[in-house]
């Protein structure tokens, strides 16, 4: 009978009802399955975020995640649903559950979504488990501490020259200097040292680097691009998004890059640097040369523009919050008698410096929303409850920090806490242990010693050379930041008034 029914249809009339079904499943019938009848239905939360992905897809694309899960947060509470088969916590005990190791007999690990994933992936941050294992413990001996010692002669020698074409550009304090300019200058040339043995010239120059600027250019587009694998819908825009010139920069941006890593390999000599510890084998295991070239190219860019919005965003502060600056001013002036004694183990030893960069990170931190992860197909176990399997599971970092359960005064900016041992001390219930900037378990920032080492370093000398000021044009830089896994930024315009004569290598 439905045969019958079904060819005295023309082909038209019948695309059109099979079009018309579609619709009513996916307008209808899903959302009404996804808010009622879906296995996370008890989970609170917006019943819109809930019936539909679209809804978390429009706030990614328009860079108000770390604003719409915030709300969703203060008032659903700490345990939320964000999609058809998505939760959000902002619970420290959850860090463990969601990005902890596997343990046997008790969890499996939580791995990241296919949309992060290529089982094709050259590099750390892409590639699944096994793979990423095997490169995260090659990658190890590059970032201890006496790793990081062996490294800190470039590492100032960059430094000496940032403070040096500061002072060029201050004018005794009269001057707009895009301070986050300059740190990624900075911070380019240093990871390039690292990474592929020679730096990107920035410093030399003083003028950006082309892949440096296509890269930077591209991050809020290959973030969209990666949300169009995740939504069917939002699918379509990916080739519009891109485009043939895109895709032959990057080819071209790539090839330069690779021909980089070839002269730092034709040296055949032992370097202090990354490219060396992908060469060396660990217990046997070992890099393949593309994994060589696309390692370089991520922790680069993962190492610079991380640490150097970091660093903005902590000038900002300093610069925001006159009484802040005047006591970190106050301890490197005790704790130093000349610019000579700064260097990266003793900038290690400021106390009230570390609470400034903690309580930065805790107020905006550097990747704002959640690393998601999704649970295995049997399900996990997630502070007791039964998460059912490939359940998006996710910690937004600026919800957990930013949360009066976690955090007394939250929404303050106060570094004293991080300082506050007494019990007695206001600050004595906050959740130090649901701080985790650096993301937690076996997939978070393999960089994080080297990344403190530079910023106190970067900050010390900084600071000791220069009183910083924010122009009026960059007032509210912050509030102005849109998110997507890192903040798109704009220029961060600061007057800088030298203390000192001199080249800024020593005073």
């Amino acid at each position: 009978m439905l045969a019958e029914v079904t060819l005295g249809l023309s082909w038209p009339i019948l695309g059109a009802v099979v079009a018309g079904l579609t619709l009513v499943y996916l307008v209808i019938l899903r959302p009404i399955y996804n808010v009622y009848f879906h296995p996370l239905r008890k989970y609170p939360g917006p019943k819109l975020w809930a019936a539909s992905v679209l809804p978390w897809g429009f706030s990614f694309m328009a860079g108000n995640m770390h604003n719409s899960l915030m709300d969703i947060h203060t008032k659903y509470g700490p345990i939320v649903r964000v999609g058809p088969n998505e939760l959000s916590y902002a619970i420290p005990e959850a860090w463990d559950d969601v990005y902890g190791r596997y343990r046997a007999g008790k969890r499996k690990e939580n791995q990241k979504p296919s949309w992060y994933l290529s089982k094709d992936a050259n590099d750390i941050l892409g590639a699944a488990t096994g793979d990423h294992g095997r490169m995260r413990k090659i990658l190890s001996n590059g970032f201890t501490t006496n790793a990081m010692l062996e490294q800190e002669p470039a590492i100032a020698g960059y430094v000496d020259l940032l403070i040096l074409r500061l002072r060029e550009r201050a004018e005794d304090g009269k001057a707009a200097i895009d301070l986050w300019q300059w740190f990624v200058y900075c911070l380019f040339d240093v990871t390039g040292d690292l990474a592929f043995g020679e730096p990107f010239g920035c410093l030399r120059e003083s003028m950006m680097h082309p892949w440096i600027s296509f890269v930077l250019s591209n991050i809020k587009l290959t973030y969209i691009i990666l949300l169009c694998t995740r939504i069917p819908f939002f699918f379509f825009f990916a080739p519009v998004l891109a485009t043939i010139k895109l895709v032959r920069e990057y080819a071209q941006h790539r090839k330069v890059l690779r021909e980089t890593v070839d002269r730092r390999l034709a040296l055949n000599v032992e370097r202090p640097d990354l490219v060396q510890v992908m060469l060396t084998q660990k217990d046997g295991l070992k890099m393949s040369q593309e994994e060589i070239y696309s390692n370089a190219v991520t922790l680069t860019l993962a190492g610079a523009e991380t640490t150097a919005s970091a660093l903005s965003g902590i000038m900002y502060m300093l610069a925001s919050y006159p009484e802040v600056k005047a006591k970190l001013m106050k301890e490197l002036q005790d704790t130093f008698k000349s610019e000579d004694e700064i260097n990266m183990r003793s900038a290690m030893q400021l106390r009230y410096l570390a609470a400034v960069i903690d309580e930065t990170f805790r107020y905006h931190p550097p990747g704002p929303n959640a690393l998601w992860r999704t649970t295995p197909p049997e399900g996990n176990w997630i502070l007791g409850d039964f998460i059912p399997g490939n359940t998006i599971v996710g910690i937004p970092h600026r919800v957990m920090y930013r949360s009066e359960a976690n955090f007394k005064r939250a929404d303050e900016f106060i570094p004293e806490r991080w300082l506050a041992d007494s019990k007695t001390s206001e600050f004595s219930t906050d959740r130090r242990e649901g701080f985790h900037p650096f993301s937690y378990g076996p997939r978070n920032c393999i960089g994080l010693n080297l990344a403190n080492a530079e910023m106190r370093f970067i900050l010390a000398r900084v600071l000791w050379n220069f009183d910083v000021e924010v122009t009026q044009q960059s007032r509210g830089w912050m509030d102005k930041q849109r998110s997507y896994l890192m903040w798109e930024k704009g220029g961060l315009y600061m007057y800088l008034k030298p203390k000192y004569s001199g080249s800024g290598a020593s005073s």
